[in-house]
């Protein structure tokens, strides 16, 4: 069975976060909730982790987009991103070494993206993709959105965001601008890369696999999250069960009460 929420046009009562029953396999938990706005444009999609042959033979895939807000097709696109990418996780032949293959099911999800977006006005979307072979950890982003590994009571940043706020600090640390138009900049939220623009330019990901400890939690988040949320905040809401720690994340977001609060999506996958 291949996870996937499929998204709502309108806010609705959102069931508390669903966890796969994978004892004593990795434990699962997914939150989405459409927030203050009148679409969710979110997507994600997670491999069966009840599939013994499949995460033997091609380890675990969790995927999570973010359809660009004010452009049109922003959640048909995330849509068939994450829906593409798993697709090509079940099907598409291991012919590359597991770093190289996740980028090969990145370019066969841009290729239909790009197809599908042919003839219609400019859209996209963010991606952070991770690939967990046994104990390795392979990953991918394009634009915003985040993965992290929690470990030892706190967060760690796996991937950055691919925004013009990013070149502005390297602005900054060169001193071509100062501080102050640094920091006020308009366009400093503005990606730089997402899926949806053509070629695809400046991929973060990793080349030398992470190593994962028993213990470990990974979290895929949209900026719905980490835009609401401090890291203390989220550090705080993870436990050993993926499921409640889901479930925590999302009421948390949702006790700020913020006015224009954007949709909000999370992953979180327990290591054991």
């Amino acid at each position: 069975m291949n996870i996937f929420r499929k998204k709502t046009a309108k806010p609705e009562p959102v069931p508390e976060a669903a966890a796969v029953p994978v004892s004593p396999q990795p434990s699962l938990g997914m939150f989405q909730n459409v927030g203050s706005r009148p679409e969710q444009q979110d997507s994600f999609s997670v491999s069966d982790l009840r599939n013994e042959v499949l995460c033997a033979e091609r380890g675990i895939l969790l995927t999570l987009a973010d359809g660009m807000g004010g452009l049109d097709n922003g959640s048909a696109v995330s849509e068939l991103l994450v829906e593409t990418m798993q697709d090509a996780f079940v099907n598409r032949p291991v012919d590359a070494e597991p770093g190289q293959w996740l980028l090969e099911l990145l370019g066969e999800a841009n290729r239909r993206v790009n197809d599908y977006l042919k003839g219609k006005n400019p859209s996209g979307s963010t991606l952070v993709a991770a690939l967990v072979q046994g104990n390795q950890l392979y990953h991918l982003s394009l634009g915003d959105s985040r993965l992290y590994l929690a470990r030892g009571g706190g967060l760690i940043p796996l991937n950055r965001e691919q925004n013009y706020g990013y070149k502005l600090d390297l602005m900054l640390l060169k001193e071509v601008l100062p501080p102050r138009v640094i920091a006020n900049h308009p366009q400093r939220k503005a990606l730089t890369t997402y899926v949806g623009m053509g070629d695809l330019e400046g991929i973060d990901r990793n080349t030398v696999p992470v190593t994962l400890l028993p213990g470990d939690t990974l979290l895929l988040l949209t900026d719905g999250v980490f835009g609401t949320l401090t890291e203390q905040e989220m550090a705080s809401a993870l436990c050993d069960d993926a499921e409640t720690s889901a479930i925590r994340l999302e009421r948390l977001v949702l006790e700020h009460r913020k006015l224009h609060q954007d949709n909000f999506t999370g992953i979180i996958y327990h290591h054991e």
